[in-house]
Protein backbone atom coordinates (compact mmCIF):
# COMPACT_ATOMS: atom_id res chain seq x y z
CA UNK A 1 0.00 0.00 0.00
CA UNK A 2 1.11 3.57 -0.71
CA UNK A 3 1.73 6.44 1.71
CA UNK A 4 0.28 9.51 -0.01
CA UNK A 5 1.85 12.65 1.46
CA UNK A 6 3.67 15.84 0.47
CA UNK A 7 6.97 16.91 2.07
CA UNK A 8 7.83 19.51 -0.58
CA UNK A 9 8.86 23.04 0.34
CA UNK A 10 8.06 26.29 -1.46
CA UNK A 11 5.29 24.66 -3.52
CA UNK A 12 1.82 25.77 -4.55
CA UNK A 13 0.80 22.68 -6.55
CA UNK A 14 2.54 19.31 -6.38
CA UNK A 15 1.37 16.14 -8.10
CA UNK A 16 1.91 13.10 -5.88
CA UNK A 17 4.05 10.21 -7.13
CA UNK A 18 5.53 7.27 -5.21
CA UNK A 19 9.06 8.51 -5.97
CA UNK A 20 8.98 12.16 -4.94
CA UNK A 21 12.28 12.93 -6.67
CA UNK A 22 11.07 11.62 -10.05
CA UNK A 23 9.43 13.78 -12.68
CA UNK A 24 5.63 13.90 -12.82
CA UNK A 25 4.29 11.33 -15.28
CA UNK A 26 7.37 9.11 -15.06
CA UNK A 27 5.37 6.22 -13.58
CA UNK A 28 1.88 4.94 -14.29
CA UNK A 29 1.55 4.03 -10.64
CA UNK A 30 1.07 7.67 -9.67
CA UNK A 31 -2.35 7.56 -11.40
CA UNK A 32 -3.34 4.15 -9.98
CA UNK A 33 -4.13 4.63 -6.31
CA UNK A 34 -4.23 1.47 -4.20
CA UNK A 35 -7.37 0.89 -2.18
CA UNK A 36 -6.45 1.04 1.52
CA UNK A 37 -3.44 3.32 1.04
CA UNK A 38 -2.68 5.86 3.75
CA UNK A 39 -3.28 9.57 3.18
CA UNK A 40 -1.56 12.27 5.25
CA UNK A 41 -2.43 15.93 4.73
CA UNK A 42 -0.55 18.43 6.86
CA UNK A 43 -2.12 21.60 8.28
CA UNK A 44 -2.15 24.32 5.62
CA UNK A 45 -2.41 21.74 2.82
CA UNK A 46 -5.21 20.27 0.74
CA UNK A 47 -5.20 16.97 -1.16
CA UNK A 48 -7.24 16.94 -4.37
CA UNK A 49 -8.23 13.60 -5.94
CA UNK A 50 -9.06 14.06 -9.62
CA UNK A 51 -10.88 11.10 -11.20
CA UNK A 52 -10.11 11.06 -14.91
CA UNK A 53 -12.95 8.76 -15.92
CA UNK A 54 -15.49 10.90 -14.03
CA UNK A 55 -14.09 14.39 -14.34
CA UNK A 56 -14.87 14.78 -10.62
CA UNK A 57 -12.94 15.92 -7.58
CA UNK A 58 -12.59 14.98 -3.94
CA UNK A 59 -10.96 17.65 -1.75
CA UNK A 60 -9.53 16.87 1.72
CA UNK A 61 -8.03 19.67 3.79
CA UNK A 62 -5.49 19.09 6.54
CA UNK A 63 -4.84 18.03 9.13
CA UNK A 64 -5.83 14.53 7.98
CA UNK A 65 -4.22 11.12 8.57
CA UNK A 66 -6.29 8.06 7.65
CA UNK A 67 -6.72 5.14 5.27
CA UNK A 68 -8.51 5.77 1.95
CA UNK A 69 -12.09 4.57 2.01
CA UNK A 70 -15.46 5.66 0.73
CA UNK A 71 -16.28 7.41 4.01
CA UNK A 72 -13.62 10.07 3.45
CA UNK A 73 -13.77 10.10 -0.37
CA UNK A 74 -17.45 10.65 -1.25
CA UNK A 75 -17.01 10.73 -5.05
CA UNK A 76 -14.93 7.58 -4.86
CA UNK A 77 -17.93 5.74 -3.41
CA UNK A 78 -19.82 6.21 -6.67
CA UNK A 79 -17.04 5.13 -9.04
CA UNK A 80 -17.70 2.19 -11.32
CA UNK A 81 -15.51 -0.80 -10.52
CA UNK A 82 -15.14 -0.24 -6.80
CA UNK A 83 -16.57 -3.69 -6.12
CA UNK A 84 -12.95 -4.78 -5.85
CA UNK A 85 -11.27 -3.68 -2.66
CA UNK A 86 -8.39 -6.12 -2.45
CA UNK A 87 -5.67 -3.67 -3.40
CA UNK A 88 -6.81 -3.17 -6.99
CA UNK A 89 -5.91 0.38 -8.13
CA UNK A 90 -8.44 2.99 -9.18
CA UNK A 91 -7.71 5.79 -11.63
CA UNK A 92 -7.06 9.09 -9.84
CA UNK A 93 -4.50 11.85 -9.85
CA UNK A 94 -3.59 13.33 -6.46
CA UNK A 95 -2.50 16.95 -6.15
CA UNK A 96 -1.37 18.74 -3.00
CA UNK A 97 -2.23 22.46 -2.72
CA UNK A 98 -0.44 24.89 -0.39
CA UNK A 99 -3.06 26.74 1.66
CA UNK A 100 -0.58 28.45 3.98
CA UNK A 101 -1.68 31.91 5.03
CA UNK A 102 0.53 34.97 4.98
CA UNK A 103 2.30 34.28 1.69
CA UNK A 104 3.71 37.61 0.57
CA UNK A 105 4.70 38.92 -2.83
CA UNK A 106 6.87 42.09 -2.81
CA UNK A 107 6.69 44.40 -5.80
CA UNK A 108 8.54 47.48 -7.08
CA UNK A 109 6.97 49.52 -9.86
CA UNK A 110 9.43 51.88 -11.57
CA UNK A 111 8.54 55.44 -12.56
CA UNK A 112 5.42 55.96 -14.61
CA UNK A 113 3.53 59.11 -15.56
CA UNK A 114 0.50 60.33 -13.60
CA UNK A 115 -1.69 63.21 -14.80
CA UNK A 116 -3.39 65.52 -12.23
CA UNK A 117 -7.17 65.64 -12.20
CA UNK A 118 -7.43 69.46 -12.09
CA UNK A 119 -7.70 70.93 -15.61
CA UNK A 120 -5.38 73.80 -14.81
CA UNK A 121 -2.61 71.40 -13.72
CA UNK A 122 -2.86 68.78 -16.47
CA UNK A 123 0.22 70.20 -18.15
CA UNK A 124 2.25 69.05 -15.15
CA UNK A 125 2.78 65.32 -15.68
CA UNK A 126 4.69 63.77 -12.78
CA UNK A 127 6.67 60.55 -12.75
CA UNK A 128 5.73 58.31 -9.78
CA UNK A 129 7.25 55.04 -8.49
CA UNK A 130 5.75 52.61 -5.92
CA UNK A 131 7.14 49.99 -3.60
CA UNK A 132 5.06 47.56 -1.55
CA UNK A 133 3.91 43.99 -0.98
CA UNK A 134 0.80 41.90 -1.55
CA UNK A 135 -0.32 39.29 0.99
CA UNK A 136 -2.20 36.43 -0.68
CA UNK A 137 -3.43 32.90 -0.09
CA UNK A 138 -5.30 30.09 -1.82
CA UNK A 139 -8.98 30.05 -0.73
CA UNK A 140 -9.77 26.93 1.30
CA UNK A 141 -13.27 26.17 -0.02
CA UNK A 142 -13.45 23.05 -2.24
CA UNK A 143 -14.87 25.05 -5.15
CA UNK A 144 -12.06 27.65 -4.95
CA UNK A 145 -9.39 24.92 -4.70
CA UNK A 146 -10.75 23.19 -7.81
CA UNK A 147 -10.78 26.53 -9.66
CA UNK A 148 -7.20 27.26 -8.59
CA UNK A 149 -6.03 23.81 -9.74
CA UNK A 150 -7.70 24.21 -13.13
CA UNK A 151 -6.35 27.77 -13.53
CA UNK A 152 -2.78 26.49 -13.33
CA UNK A 153 -3.32 23.48 -15.61
CA UNK A 154 -2.87 20.80 -12.92
CA UNK A 155 0.93 20.83 -13.12
CA UNK A 156 3.65 21.21 -10.51
CA UNK A 157 3.88 24.89 -9.60
CA UNK A 158 6.17 26.62 -7.13
CA UNK A 159 5.64 29.92 -5.35
CA UNK A 160 8.38 31.47 -7.46
CA UNK A 161 6.58 30.51 -10.68
CA UNK A 162 3.31 31.97 -9.45
CA UNK A 163 4.97 35.17 -8.25
CA UNK A 164 6.71 35.65 -11.56
CA UNK A 165 3.42 35.53 -13.45
CA UNK A 166 1.48 37.52 -10.85
CA UNK A 167 4.10 40.30 -10.78
CA UNK A 168 3.57 41.04 -14.46
CA UNK A 169 -0.19 41.47 -13.95
CA UNK A 170 0.36 43.30 -10.67
CA UNK A 171 2.64 45.90 -12.26
CA UNK A 172 0.25 46.55 -15.14
CA UNK A 173 -2.83 46.82 -12.93
CA UNK A 174 -1.26 49.04 -10.23
CA UNK A 175 0.09 51.44 -12.85
CA UNK A 176 -3.36 51.81 -14.38
CA UNK A 177 -5.12 52.16 -10.99
CA UNK A 178 -2.74 54.83 -9.67
CA UNK A 179 -2.69 56.71 -12.99
CA UNK A 180 -6.49 56.99 -12.97
CA UNK A 181 -6.81 57.65 -9.23
CA UNK A 182 -6.80 61.48 -9.48
CA UNK A 183 -9.43 61.42 -12.20
CA UNK A 184 -11.59 58.70 -10.56
CA UNK A 185 -11.49 60.06 -7.00
CA UNK A 186 -10.52 63.74 -7.34
CA UNK A 187 -7.49 63.49 -5.06
CA UNK A 188 -4.55 65.83 -5.63
CA UNK A 189 -1.50 64.07 -7.04
CA UNK A 190 0.85 65.75 -4.54
CA UNK A 191 -1.07 64.14 -1.66
CA UNK A 192 -0.17 60.55 -2.61
CA UNK A 193 2.40 60.27 0.19
CA UNK A 194 -0.05 61.64 2.74
CA UNK A 195 -2.63 59.06 1.68
CA UNK A 196 -0.27 56.10 1.42
CA UNK A 197 -2.35 53.85 3.73
CA UNK A 198 -5.59 54.60 1.92
CA UNK A 199 -3.88 54.01 -1.45
CA UNK A 200 -3.17 50.39 -0.46
CA UNK A 201 -6.86 49.77 0.36
CA UNK A 202 -7.92 51.53 -2.84
CA UNK A 203 -5.62 49.38 -5.01
CA UNK A 204 -6.71 46.18 -3.21
CA UNK A 205 -10.42 46.87 -3.78
CA UNK A 206 -9.87 47.30 -7.51
CA UNK A 207 -7.39 44.44 -7.93
CA UNK A 208 -8.86 41.66 -5.79
CA UNK A 209 -11.45 40.33 -8.23
CA UNK A 210 -9.02 40.44 -11.14
CA UNK A 211 -6.46 38.28 -9.31
CA UNK A 212 -9.12 35.74 -8.35
CA UNK A 213 -10.41 35.41 -11.92
CA UNK A 214 -6.95 35.20 -13.49
CA UNK A 215 -4.95 33.11 -11.01
CA UNK A 216 -7.46 31.75 -8.49
CA UNK A 217 -5.67 33.46 -5.58
CA UNK A 218 -7.14 35.72 -2.90
CA UNK A 219 -5.28 38.96 -2.18
CA UNK A 220 -5.89 39.66 1.50
CA UNK A 221 -3.92 42.92 1.71
CA UNK A 222 -1.80 45.34 -0.31
CA UNK A 223 0.64 47.45 1.60
CA UNK A 224 2.12 50.48 -0.15
CA UNK A 225 5.42 51.09 1.62
CA UNK A 226 6.66 54.07 -0.37
CA UNK A 227 5.53 56.45 -3.12
CA UNK A 228 8.27 58.44 -4.78
CA UNK A 229 8.16 61.34 -7.24
CA UNK A 230 10.72 62.40 -9.77
CA UNK A 231 11.64 65.44 -7.71
CA UNK A 232 14.19 66.67 -10.25
CA UNK A 233 11.53 67.32 -12.85
CA UNK A 234 10.23 70.83 -13.52
CA UNK A 235 6.63 69.64 -13.25
CA UNK A 236 7.19 68.40 -9.71
CA UNK A 237 8.82 71.68 -8.61
CA UNK A 238 5.95 73.74 -10.00
CA UNK A 239 3.27 71.61 -8.35
CA UNK A 240 5.17 71.71 -5.07
CA UNK A 241 5.15 75.50 -5.07
CA UNK A 242 1.43 75.54 -5.90
CA UNK A 243 0.72 73.19 -3.02
CA UNK A 244 2.67 75.37 -0.57
CA UNK A 245 1.06 78.60 -1.75
CA UNK A 246 -2.51 77.30 -2.03
CA UNK A 247 -2.75 74.56 0.57
CA UNK A 248 -6.23 75.79 1.50
CA UNK A 249 -7.53 74.68 -1.90
CA UNK A 250 -7.00 70.99 -1.12
CA UNK A 251 -8.89 69.12 1.64
CA UNK A 252 -6.95 66.05 2.68
CA UNK A 253 -9.85 64.53 4.66
CA UNK A 254 -12.18 64.70 1.67
CA UNK A 255 -9.57 62.96 -0.45
CA UNK A 256 -9.25 60.17 2.12
CA UNK A 257 -13.01 59.70 2.03
CA UNK A 258 -12.96 59.62 -1.77
CA UNK A 259 -10.33 56.87 -1.78
CA UNK A 260 -12.03 54.73 0.85
CA UNK A 261 -15.54 55.17 -0.55
CA UNK A 262 -14.64 53.05 -3.55
CA UNK A 263 -13.55 50.23 -1.27
CA UNK A 264 -16.77 50.55 0.76
CA UNK A 265 -18.85 50.43 -2.41
CA UNK A 266 -17.02 47.32 -3.60
CA UNK A 267 -17.52 45.58 -0.27
CA UNK A 268 -21.22 46.51 -0.27
CA UNK A 269 -21.64 45.21 -3.80
CA UNK A 270 -19.84 42.00 -2.86
CA UNK A 271 -22.03 41.57 0.22
CA UNK A 272 -25.17 42.06 -1.87
CA UNK A 273 -23.90 39.62 -4.47
CA UNK A 274 -23.10 37.04 -1.79
CA UNK A 275 -26.58 37.47 -0.29
CA UNK A 276 -28.18 37.02 -3.70
CA UNK A 277 -26.06 33.96 -4.41
CA UNK A 278 -27.01 32.44 -1.06
CA UNK A 279 -30.68 33.15 -1.74
CA UNK A 280 -30.47 31.58 -5.20
CA UNK A 281 -28.64 28.55 -3.80
CA UNK A 282 -31.17 28.15 -0.99
CA UNK A 283 -34.07 28.48 -3.42
CA UNK A 284 -32.51 25.88 -5.71
CA UNK A 285 -31.96 23.55 -2.75
CA UNK A 286 -35.59 23.92 -1.60
CA UNK A 287 -36.85 23.33 -5.14
CA UNK A 288 -34.74 20.19 -5.43
CA UNK A 289 -36.06 18.91 -2.10
CA UNK A 290 -39.65 19.65 -3.18
CA UNK A 291 -39.08 17.85 -6.47
CA UNK A 292 -37.67 14.89 -4.59
CA UNK A 293 -40.67 14.79 -2.22
CA UNK A 294 -43.09 15.08 -5.14
CA UNK A 295 -41.36 12.26 -7.02
CA UNK A 296 -41.48 10.09 -3.89
CA UNK A 297 -45.20 10.77 -3.44
CA UNK A 298 -45.87 9.99 -7.09
CA UNK A 299 -43.99 6.70 -6.77
CA UNK A 300 -45.99 5.78 -3.65
CA UNK A 301 -49.29 6.67 -5.35
CA UNK A 302 -48.36 4.66 -8.45
CA UNK A 303 -47.42 1.65 -6.31
CA UNK A 304 -50.69 1.92 -4.36
CA UNK A 305 -52.71 2.18 -7.60
CA UNK A 306 -50.94 -0.92 -8.97
CA UNK A 307 -51.72 -2.75 -5.72
CA UNK A 308 -55.42 -1.84 -6.00
CA UNK A 309 -55.51 -2.91 -9.65
CA UNK A 310 -53.92 -6.26 -8.76
CA UNK A 311 -56.47 -6.80 -5.97
CA UNK A 312 -59.40 -5.94 -8.28
CA UNK A 313 -58.08 -8.25 -11.01
CA UNK A 314 -57.78 -11.10 -8.50
CA UNK A 315 -61.32 -10.44 -7.22
CA UNK A 316 -62.76 -10.42 -10.76
CA UNK A 317 -60.93 -13.67 -11.57
CA UNK A 318 -62.29 -15.29 -8.40
CA UNK A 319 -65.87 -14.18 -9.16
CA UNK A 320 -65.57 -15.42 -12.74
CA UNK A 321 -64.38 -18.81 -11.51
CA UNK A 322 -67.24 -19.03 -8.99
CA UNK A 323 -69.83 -18.08 -11.65
CA UNK A 324 -68.46 -20.70 -14.04
CA UNK A 325 -68.61 -23.34 -11.28
CA UNK A 326 -72.21 -22.44 -10.39
CA UNK A 327 -73.27 -22.60 -14.07
CA UNK A 328 -71.63 -25.99 -14.52
CA UNK A 329 -73.24 -27.31 -11.34
CA UNK A 330 -76.66 -26.05 -12.48
CA UNK A 331 -76.27 -27.79 -15.81
CA UNK A 332 -75.34 -31.05 -14.05
CA UNK A 333 -78.40 -30.84 -11.76
CA UNK A 334 -80.76 -30.06 -14.62
CA UNK A 335 -79.28 -32.97 -16.60
CA UNK A 336 -80.02 -35.34 -13.75
CA UNK A 337 -83.59 -34.03 -13.53
CA UNK A 338 -83.97 -34.47 -17.28
CA UNK A 339 -82.77 -38.06 -17.14
CA UNK A 340 -85.23 -38.82 -14.32
CA UNK A 341 -88.07 -37.23 -16.29
CA UNK A 342 -87.25 -39.24 -19.40
CA UNK A 343 -87.16 -42.44 -17.32
CA UNK A 344 -90.56 -41.62 -15.85
CA UNK A 345 -91.87 -40.94 -19.32
CA UNK A 346 -90.71 -44.39 -20.40
CA UNK A 347 -92.51 -45.98 -17.50
CA UNK A 348 -95.65 -44.12 -18.47
CA UNK A 349 -95.46 -45.75 -21.88
CA UNK A 350 -95.95 -49.15 -20.23
CA UNK A 351 -99.11 -48.07 -18.45
CA UNK A 352 -102.31 -49.96 -19.40
CA UNK A 353 -104.65 -47.81 -21.50
CA UNK A 354 -107.54 -50.27 -21.25
CA UNK A 355 -109.68 -51.77 -18.53
CA UNK A 356 -109.16 -55.14 -17.08
CA UNK A 357 -111.85 -56.51 -19.36
CA UNK A 358 -109.92 -55.60 -22.54
CA UNK A 359 -112.01 -52.53 -23.29
CA UNK A 360 -110.66 -48.98 -23.70
CA UNK A 361 -110.20 -47.03 -20.53
CA UNK A 362 -110.77 -43.35 -21.36
CA UNK A 363 -109.77 -42.21 -17.86
CA UNK A 364 -106.47 -44.04 -18.12
CA UNK A 365 -105.81 -42.60 -21.56
CA UNK A 366 -106.54 -39.09 -20.35
CA UNK A 367 -104.31 -39.58 -17.32
CA UNK A 368 -101.45 -40.81 -19.50
CA UNK A 369 -101.83 -37.91 -21.90
CA UNK A 370 -101.90 -35.39 -19.07
CA UNK A 371 -98.85 -36.88 -17.43
CA UNK A 372 -97.04 -37.02 -20.77
CA UNK A 373 -97.84 -33.39 -21.44
CA UNK A 374 -96.70 -32.39 -17.96
CA UNK A 375 -93.42 -34.27 -18.30
CA UNK A 376 -92.90 -32.93 -21.84
CA UNK A 377 -93.48 -29.39 -20.61
CA UNK A 378 -91.09 -29.94 -17.76
CA UNK A 379 -88.46 -31.33 -20.14
CA UNK A 380 -88.96 -28.37 -22.48
CA UNK A 381 -88.58 -25.93 -19.59
CA UNK A 382 -85.45 -27.71 -18.43
CA UNK A 383 -83.97 -27.62 -21.94
CA UNK A 384 -84.82 -23.95 -22.23
CA UNK A 385 -83.24 -23.19 -18.82
CA UNK A 386 -80.16 -25.24 -19.72
CA UNK A 387 -79.82 -23.32 -22.99
CA UNK A 388 -80.16 -20.01 -21.21
CA UNK A 389 -77.63 -21.08 -18.55
CA UNK A 390 -75.15 -22.23 -21.16
CA UNK A 391 -75.69 -19.06 -23.22
CA UNK A 392 -75.15 -16.89 -20.13
CA UNK A 393 -72.02 -18.86 -19.26
CA UNK A 394 -70.67 -18.44 -22.79
CA UNK A 395 -71.56 -14.76 -22.83
CA UNK A 396 -69.80 -14.23 -19.52
CA UNK A 397 -66.64 -15.97 -20.73
CA UNK A 398 -63.78 -13.50 -20.90
CA UNK A 399 -65.80 -11.03 -18.78
CA UNK A 400 -64.57 -11.39 -15.19
CA UNK A 401 -67.16 -10.71 -12.55
CA UNK A 402 -70.23 -10.92 -14.94
CA UNK A 403 -73.00 -12.06 -12.53
CA UNK A 404 -76.79 -11.51 -12.69
CA UNK A 405 -78.17 -8.55 -10.75
CA UNK A 406 -80.05 -9.16 -7.46
CA UNK A 407 -83.81 -9.85 -7.56
CA UNK A 408 -85.62 -6.53 -7.13
CA UNK A 409 -87.49 -6.17 -3.86
CA UNK A 410 -91.15 -5.12 -4.20
CA UNK A 411 -92.07 -2.39 -1.77
CA UNK A 412 -95.35 -3.09 0.11
CA UNK A 413 -98.20 -0.67 -0.49
CA UNK A 414 -98.73 2.03 2.13
CA UNK A 415 -101.90 3.90 3.00
CA UNK A 416 -102.84 7.23 4.56
CA UNK A 417 -105.87 7.43 6.93
CA UNK A 418 -108.10 10.24 8.17
CA UNK A 419 -108.08 10.03 11.97
CA UNK A 420 -109.79 12.67 14.08
CA UNK A 421 -110.17 14.88 11.03
CA UNK A 422 -106.45 14.86 10.20
CA UNK A 423 -104.24 12.94 7.78
CA UNK A 424 -102.09 10.21 9.36
CA UNK A 425 -99.71 7.68 7.96
CA UNK A 426 -98.33 6.10 6.01
CA UNK A 427 -99.38 2.63 7.33
CA UNK A 428 -98.93 -0.76 5.72
CA UNK A 429 -101.77 -3.35 5.62
CA UNK A 430 -100.44 -5.18 8.70
CA UNK A 431 -100.49 -2.00 10.79
CA UNK A 432 -104.04 -1.17 9.67
CA UNK A 433 -105.12 -4.72 10.58
CA UNK A 434 -103.77 -4.19 14.09
CA UNK A 435 -105.63 -0.85 14.32
CA UNK A 436 -108.89 -2.56 13.19
CA UNK A 437 -108.41 -5.29 15.81
CA UNK A 438 -107.84 -2.61 18.45
CA UNK A 439 -111.00 -0.74 17.35
CA UNK A 440 -109.11 2.38 16.39
CA UNK A 441 -110.41 2.30 12.79
CA UNK A 442 -113.24 0.57 11.00
CA UNK A 443 -114.40 -0.11 7.46
CA UNK A 444 -115.82 3.44 7.15
CA UNK A 445 -112.56 5.15 8.01
CA UNK A 446 -111.38 7.14 4.99
CA UNK A 447 -108.15 6.03 3.37
CA UNK A 448 -106.00 6.70 0.34
CA UNK A 449 -103.02 5.09 -1.46
CA UNK A 450 -101.05 5.78 -4.61
CA UNK A 451 -103.21 5.40 -7.73
CA UNK A 452 -106.51 6.44 -6.09
CA UNK A 453 -108.32 9.54 -7.35
CA UNK A 454 -109.89 10.43 -3.97
CA UNK A 455 -110.37 9.36 -0.37
CA UNK A 456 -112.77 6.42 0.19
CA UNK A 457 -113.70 4.04 3.02
CA UNK A 458 -110.92 1.57 3.60
CA UNK A 459 -113.41 -1.30 3.60
CA UNK A 460 -113.91 -0.66 -0.12
CA UNK A 461 -110.19 -0.62 -0.97
CA UNK A 462 -109.44 -4.07 -2.49
CA UNK A 463 -106.05 -4.38 -0.80
CA UNK A 464 -107.62 -3.75 2.66
CA UNK A 465 -110.99 -5.45 2.21
CA UNK A 466 -109.75 -8.88 3.51
CA UNK A 467 -109.06 -7.24 6.88
CA UNK A 468 -112.82 -6.82 7.47
CA UNK A 469 -113.82 -10.46 6.74
CA UNK A 470 -114.59 -12.68 3.71
CA UNK A 471 -116.63 -11.49 0.75
CA UNK A 472 -120.44 -12.11 0.71
CA UNK A 473 -121.54 -15.66 0.09
CA UNK A 474 -122.75 -14.91 -3.39
CA UNK A 475 -119.24 -13.76 -4.35
CA UNK A 476 -117.28 -16.71 -2.92
CA UNK A 477 -117.77 -18.92 -6.01
CA UNK A 478 -117.75 -17.95 -9.67
CA UNK A 479 -121.07 -17.78 -11.54
CA UNK A 480 -122.10 -20.69 -13.79
CA UNK A 481 -120.53 -20.99 -17.22
CA UNK A 482 -122.97 -19.73 -19.87
CA UNK A 483 -124.16 -22.39 -22.30
CA UNK A 484 -122.34 -22.75 -25.60
CA UNK A 485 -124.28 -22.25 -28.74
Amino acid sequence: MDMIRCDQKDFLIWKWRPNASAEAGASKKENNIRWGSSLRVRPGQAAVFFYQNKGSYDVITGPFDDVLKTDNLPVLAGLVGMAYKGGTPFQAEVYFINLARGMELPFVIPYFRVIPAEPEYKVYNIEVALKGAMAYQIPSSPEAIKYFLESWGSVDTTQAELEEKVKTLLTQEIKQIVTNAPKDTGIFIMHFNSLIGEMGHYILARLQERLMQRFGIFASDIIVEDIRYDEESEAFQRLKRITEDQAHLFNLENEKTALLSYQIQRETMRTDADARNRQVSETARINMENMGDMAARQREEAQFAQHLQAQEAARQARLSSEAAYINAHSIDVQGEVLKSGMANLGEMGSMSMGGGDGKMNPAGMMTGMMMGAAVGGQVGNMMNQMGQTMGAGMASAGQPGAVPPPIPQQQPAVFFLVLNGAQNGPFDAAAIGQMVAAGTVNAQTLGWTAGMASWQPIGTIPALAPIFGPAPAGQQTPPPIPPTV
